[in-house]
């Protein structure tokens, strides 16, 4: 296997190793009333249960014809009832599709289309088929997997409602299919297909095109050669508190992981691991400085950063417990929507100022040090959340001696080891860049929208403020660079207001 498709393969714990597996959870919509049927006939199908068993064991353990034909239809119904209660019980708890590498499980509700045979494997899957149930929908909604095994004279078609799996879990469940069924052919093909799913915040689409390469670019982004051994799925720490579910990233020193404590809470866990050829200096520099700034972090108190829950040190490897923030990070907002309007990023502008406020206020003050795109989460409320600070990073630098980070939004400073609150303020104008763009700013340069671009030009003075070189020329503090934002949106709704007097003006003269 080439080191392209590990890297691929590691986004799927469940087909990265032989008896592993991946869970996409089937919302079908009818799932609230299975549970209240549940709820409301549980005391009947416990009578229903104790009335066989007590009639059985009165008539001598069977069911038999000597029995009046009242209680024998009366035990027929009973056992219907709790068989009945039993099929809708397991429709409930095996309620998931579960992806292995060789093979595909299917959630009990699919038993009978399946003609009782909830498990596929792979090389029985002859065609996947994107369809609509109605020529009155714009898009499918529905996926067809046909499958034909040796022995099978005709293929069994099996329908999944697309509004019933999350758009992610869809890509995933393509993705296996592509990785373990190659053979499979796919109508229409992949480039050509468009989906749309409704979500809080309107219609979110989802299309395949350049599928394969832009799978690479995402593995090749989060996946890229450690000095370490990852953990590996179920592997736990802190005394068994800790269980890890996945990796979500890794390279160089330094992995983060999906985990769970012991209450079943989800966390996200950050290693880092010193280099076993570094020099004890180092080591022990390092070591000061994960535990000063691991502590600093616990004690932040803000709605709109991660906290930072526990650290500790295992078997020589660093780890930082973070809670974890149910969102989308804004580079992947971004690839997915593209370039964002003037208005919506000055409104993200002003909330990572504040939250950067909150930052340099501290005693002494505390800098992110990586404030990027891949940094901040957007929420379904429309809030950012700042998270995985470079504590970890820096720790990892001081240890090797080397600069750990992204340099496209690392000022001078930063580079050379002095890291001010100023950096972040840097961070920040390059973050805006990519939100307005699409584009990761180029290194040490003054970021500004190019006129070529179509976009607008409106910002280049804020962003050249953020983004200078020189410490002296850059906005000073956080609380400036908020004031500036704020005037600008101020400035904008000003403008707003009276491009709407004028236009209702036009339309009714006095």
């Amino acid at each position: 296997m080439s080191d392209s498709n590990s890297r691929r393969q590691a986004d799927l714990p469940a087909l990265s190793q032989v008896g592993g597996a991946y869970d996409i959870e089937h919302r079908p919509t009818f799932t609230r009333p299975r549970l209240l049927l549940l709820k409301v006939t549980s005391p009947l199908v416990l009578f229903a249960g104790v009335f066989v068993a007590f009639t059985v064991f009165f008539s001598g353990g069977a069911i038999h014809l000597a029995a009046s034909a009242t209680v024998l239809a009366c035990q027929i119904l009973a056992i219907a009832l709790v068989g009945a209660y039993l099929a809708v019980l397991s429709t409930v708890l095996m309620n998931k599709f579960v992806l292995r590498r060789e093979s595909i499980n299917f959630p009990a509700l699919y038993f009978i289309p399946a003609g009782g045979r909830l498990k596929r494997d792979w090389s029985e899957l002859q065609k996947v088929t994107f369809a609509r149930r109605s020529a009155d929908i714009s898009a499918a909604d529905q996926i067809v997997l046909s499958f034909q095994g040796h022995n099978e004279p005709d293929t069994t078609d099996l329908f999944i409602k697309l509004k019933e799996i999350e758009p992610l879990e869809l890509k995933k469940l393509v993705y296996a299919i592509v990785t373990n069924a190659p053979h499979a052919t796919f109508e229409p093909p992949l480039n050509q297909v468009a989906l749309e799913f409704p979500t809080v915040s309107g219609i979110k689409h989802v299309n395949f095109q350049n599928f394969t390469s832009l799978w690479e670019e995402e593995f090749s982004t989060r996946f890229s050669p450690t000095l370490f051994v990852p953990l590996s799925p179920s592997a736990r720490l802190r005394g068994g508190t800790i269980e890890i579910l996945e990796l979500v990233a890794c390279g160089g020193s330094a992995a983060i992981y999906a985990a769970k404590d012991n209450q079943g809470t989800s966390i996200i866990v950050k290693e880092a691991v010193i280099p076993s050829n570094s020099s004890e200096t180092l080591k022990t520099k390092a070591l000061e400085l994960f535990n000063r700034e691991a502590l600093l972090l616990s004690r932040l108190d803000h709605p709109r950063i991660a906290k930072v829950l526990d650290h500790f040190v295992e078997n020589e490897h660093h780890y930082e417990v973070i809670e974890y923030i149910d969102g989308l990070d804004m580079r992947r907002f971004v690839k997915e929507r593209g370039p964002q309007p003037l208005d919506f990023v000055l409104n993200w502008a002003q909330q990572i100022c504040e939250i950067l406020v909150y930052l340099h206020r501290q005693a002494p003050p505390v800098i992110h040090r990586d404030l990027t795109p891949d940094n901040l989460v957007l929420k379904v409320d429309g809030q950012l959340v700042l998270i995985d600070f470079g504590a970890a990073n820096a720790f990892v630098g001081t240890a090797t001696g080397t600069m750990v980070g992204k340099q496209s939004y690392m000022p001078p400073e930063q580079i050379r080891g002095k890291a001010s609150p100023q950096s972040d303020i840097y961070a920040l104008g390059c973050t805006c860049y990519y939100l307005l763009t699409g584009k990761d700013p180029c290194p040490l340069e003054v970021s500004s929208v190019d006129a070529e671009s179509g976009l607008s030009q409106e910002l280049n003075p804020f962003l050249a403020g953020c983004t200078e070189p020189e410490l002296s020329r850059r906005f000073a503090s956080a609380d400036t660079v908020l004031a500036e934002v704020r005037a600008l949106r101020r400035k904008r709704q000003l403008e707003s207001v009276s491009k709407l007097k004028k236009s209702l003006g036009d339309i009714v003269p006095e």
